[in-house]
């Protein structure tokens, strides 16, 4: 995904909540129970922030920034286990289509590979949803194109969770806020108005 693409998103992104909650959560699963913050995962999850925000000459990526290890603390402390539901069955889902697609792991692809990879799964998220609701207690979510399972409203939901994770993450960082932004340390002087030319990096705040 080309940066700039990418991060002409990000005010459009992040005011918006991460998840819904007015949809159907997957219930317990044994294998996403099996997953954690290994090293592996850890940087599996770098490797898709990479993916997302690579280094430019400019600035350094989201892995410059450590953003598995930001995700282990923010997934670990401040998710629900619904959310938490969520985020680890859309990593099982793109270990899937990475195995079935290209019979390897994610941090093994080239570039284009692991772009393809997240665009599959950004489709998901964006297919329409229309007069969705729940049916009672059971394992489907009626929808007029027939029944959706729990689990396809789930990874419709990863994509954006994972990407607010990963923008979130990275322009909180040090590098995010100082090399990707300009930054002035506090404390100051303060200036409400600052000059802006076309082109030039946002300032961090």
């Amino acid at each position: 995904m080309k940066r700039r693409r990418f991060l002409s998103t990000i005010a459009v992104i992040l005011p918006v909540a991460i998840v819904s909650t007015d949809v159907l959560l997957s219930s317990c699963n044994p294998e996403v129970e099996k997953e954690g913050f290994s090293d592996e995962n850890i940087r599996l999850l770098d490797d898709i922030g990479e993916t997302i925000i690579p280094a430019t000459a400019d600035s350094p990526g989201a892995k410059a920034a450590r953003i598995g290890q930001f995700m282990k603390v923010y997934v670990t402390d401040c998710y629900t286990s619904e959310q938490k539901n969520i985020f680890w069955n859309g990593i099982i889902k793109l270990k899937d289509i990475t195995r079935k697609k290209y019979n390897k792991g994610f941090s093994q692809l080239s570039v284009v590979q692991r772009q393809a990879v997240l665009r599959t799964l950004e489709k998901e998220s964006t297919k329409p949803k229309n007069n969705q609701k729940m049916e009672g207690a059971g394992d489907a979510i009626q929808t007029d194109k027939g029944a959706e399972t729990k689990e396809t409203v789930n990874i419709a939901q990863f994509f954006p969770m994972i990407q607010n994770l990963i923008v979130f993450g990275y322009f909180t960082s040090e590098v995010g806020a100082t090399k990707a932004l300009r930054y002035i340390q506090t404390p100051g002087s303060y200036k409400g108005e600052v000059p802006y030319t076309k082109g030039e990096k946002c300032w961090a705040t």
